[in-house]
């Protein structure tokens, strides 16, 4: 419900100094400053904020000053000195601004107040851009750089949707990502890019200042993506491995490289780029998921046994030689820089892709086969052929492992081998 403001009737602003704060009200909206007491800081001293009240909606503004309760007592004073009275000089400033904002208004929301008050102030902590750029630089700093990819999408597909350089949260409201989702469509695509948009909504309400009042997510659930059968047959596989290309062509190497994949716990083509001869230890391979490095820590390194099928892929194309601190396969270089790797990884999967759908339109495999159909059948075969769940998420690194393990326990070599050698129990 919007508030009516008659231009005609302009009348100054009702200031008021009370006990714990300073107010201004206006035609039924309430403007005052206040010291929120909820998180001293390091400095025990508390934020102070300018709240503005409509229609028993809340919605609170960051001034950049602090105080204690004995220093807030000396600002609201008749006759504040020195540093008390500059600070009670910066919070009615903000207020007269908030004033006459709303007093240009033909009608009052505060999404139309934020796209002017918050317009002059870009690094406020409502804009939501600026908290996708801090992420961003996370990402990156820490060498996430797919990540920050999908969260720089994330941003840019917002900014085409709302068409303003500035995004507050209180304009994400449940109504904004039901409109979002349907111009969307897609819900693979929606789910890509809300998922950064939620994790914002969070890493703010964790924020000192907790200016968030509610999450529209409590609400929205975003979309799962469709269910598509990913995972091939018994028969397909075998059909696959069977296939005999030309000796020493692309399609063999390439065909081989996605049978690495699925036989190596269907790990994805950046585990298999950054493998070295250090992985290898004994009859196994030992890795860590680049996926997954930097979020869990925790997690136990992926432990491959090494099959016939690996040793051989490995011998016909490893590196040479074959010393600990070599990449087993050539998609990389030493001293290449993140953005370097990380187009090499894409590089090597985009030519992975290329040539098995070739390999599979030759065979009439009747879905789309990609570097992530190894990895879902993976799990699917050794699902169908009744292998613990436990297992499977180990093999797969998956996050949940540690819950998993701590009811089960981990897995003997025997019984590994013996759970992989179904890979082919064709």
């Amino acid at each position: 419900m919007e508030a009516n403001l008659k231009k005609t009737n302009k009348k100054s602003p009702n200031i008021s100094i009370e006990s714990n704060d300073i107010k201004l009200s206006y035609l039924g909206i309430t403007m005052f400053a206040r010291l929120d007491m909820r998180r001293p800081n390091e400095k025990k001293t508390y934020p102070i904020r300018i709240r503005i009240i409509h229609n028993r909606s809340t919605r609170d503004y960051g001034t950049k000053q602090y105080a204690n309760e004995h220093d807030w007592r000396k600002i609201l004073s008749s006759r504040p000195k020195g540093n008390f009275a500059e600070k009670k000089i910066i919070i009615n400033d903000l207020l007269q601004r908030a004033f006459n904002i709303v007093h240009e208004m033909d009608s009052f929301t505060f999404s139309k107040f934020n796209e002017v008050y918050l317009n002059k102030q870009s690094n406020d902590k409502h804009n939501i851009y600026n908290w996708y750029d801090d992420k961003i630089k996370e990402l990156r700093e820490n060498g996430q750089l797919s990540t920050a990819l999908t969260y720089e999408y994330s941003k840019k597909s917002l900014k085409e949707f709302d068409k303003k350089e500035v995004l507050t949260f209180d304009q994400i409201t449940l109504n904004f990502l039901k409109k979002y989702e349907k111009q969307m469509k897609n819900p693979s695509t929606v789910g890509i890019y809300l998922r950064p948009l939620k994790h914002i909504f969070n890493r703010a309400s964790e924020d000192p200042t907790n200016f968030i009042i509610d999450s529209p997510f409590k609400r929205y659930k975003i979309p799962s993506p469709r269910n598509i059968k990913k995972a091939l047959t018994k028969d397909e596989l075998k059909s696959i491995y069977e296939y005999k290309a030309q000796e020493g062509s692309p399609e063999e190497y390439y065909k081989d490289i996605w049978l690495f994949s699925y036989f190596a716990n269907g790990i994805n083509m950046k585990d298999i780029c950054r493998l070295r001869y250090s992985n290898i230890k004994g009859d196994s391979m030992e890795l860590r998921r680049a996926k997954t490095m930097n979020s869990n820590k925790d997690t136990k390194p992926i432990n491959i046994v090494l099959t016939d099928d690996l040793v051989r892929i490995i011998e016909d194309y490893g590196s040479q030689p074959k010393v600990k601190d070599n990449y087993i396969f050539n998609f990389l270089q030493k001293g290449m820089s993140e953005e370097q790797e990380m187009a090499a990884v894409k590089q090597a999967t985009k030519q992975v892709n290329k040539y098995i759908k070739r390999v599979a339109t030759k065979l009439e495999i009747g879905i789309e086969v990609s570097t992530y159909t190894a990895r879902h059948s993976f799990a699917t075969i050794l699902k169908n052929a009744g292998v613990a769940p436990s297992f499977i998420g180990e093999s797969l690194g998956h996050s949940s492992l540690k819950t998993t393990e701590g009811y089960l326990g981990s897995f003997e070599t025997d019984q590994r081998i013996e759970n992989i050698n179904k890979l082919k129990d064709w």
